[in-house]
């Protein structure tokens, strides 16, 4: 049975290309990029073959269809401002790679092989200790999950679609822990991992107020809280609370 869900209001058109290009150009404006690359040749036959084809979310095969993987790696540049150092990553995978057995990878070895953990399949690869991702099984759930494979923690929903991770990407250009600042503006239920980590570098609104002139910390809280997905359940809480 799928999760439905009301969707923020927004045109599907073409939007994971103008949204993407958008955030990695205005990285390469204000940052020094370490890496920069978009785009791989769409391949909607094979996916017909991903397992259980019909679990993946419509906008997921948009935004396959559309751009299908993206990474943009920066540092920000040598000054004399005093200003402190800053870094960010995102890397939006391939279809191909978002739908592959991530159960290595993870280091889901340990688990039984009946968590659901090894249905958790990666989305935005940013770090090797933070990635955010989704669940592909039964339960059909749309919701993009914070997850640190390292940390004996379940994923957390962010309440987020894959469309709205990416409007948002606009505002953090990907700055690094910007997962975690959004996992803190929710309640802290005794589970949300956000409220148990303190960040490796400074706090996202001091840092982006920083180095990104036009960046507005109260109204990227707004987006945030506008974008969450409406009437929506995240499946994964109910994992998260039967494992504790």
């Amino acid at each position: 049975m799928s999760n439905e869900v009301d969707h923020p209001s927004y045109s599907m058109f073409n939007e994971f290309i103008r949204i993407l290009l958008d955030a990695g150009n205005r990285c390469g404006e204000l940052f020094v990029l370490r890496e920069s690359e978009g785009g791989s040749r769409p391949r909607p036959k094979a996916w017909a073959k991903i397992p259980h084809a019909e679990w993946i979310p419509q906008q997921v095969m948009d935004y396959g269809l559309q751009l299908n993987g993206c990474v943009v790696e920066w540092v920000s540049p040598d000054d004399d401002s005093g200003r402190p150092k800053a870094v960010g990553r995102f890397q939006l995978l391939t279809l191909d790679d978002i739908y592959s057995d991530w159960s290595k990878e993870l280091g889901l070895h340990h688990e039984p092989a009946d968590s659901r953990l090894h249905h958790f399949k990666v989305v935005d690869l940013a770090y090797t200790d933070v990635c955010v991702g989704l669940y592909h099984d039964e339960a059909q759930d749309p919701g993009l999950y914070v997850f640190r494979p390292a940390s004996g923690e379940q994923p957390y929903p962010l309440y987020l679609d894959l469309l709205g991770y990416a409007r948002l990407l606009t505002k953090s250009l990907g700055y690094q822990n910007w997962q975690i600042a959004l996992l803190q503006l929710l309640p802290d239920d005794g589970i949300n991992i956000g409220h148990r980590l303190e960040p490796e570098y400074p706090e996202l609104r001091e840092m982006m107020s920083a180095w990104v002139p036009e960046f507005d910390y109260e109204a990227f809280v707004a987006q945030y809280q506008e974008l969450q997905l409406r009437n929506y359940t995240p499946s994964g809480l109910a994992t998260s609370s039967s494992s504790t």
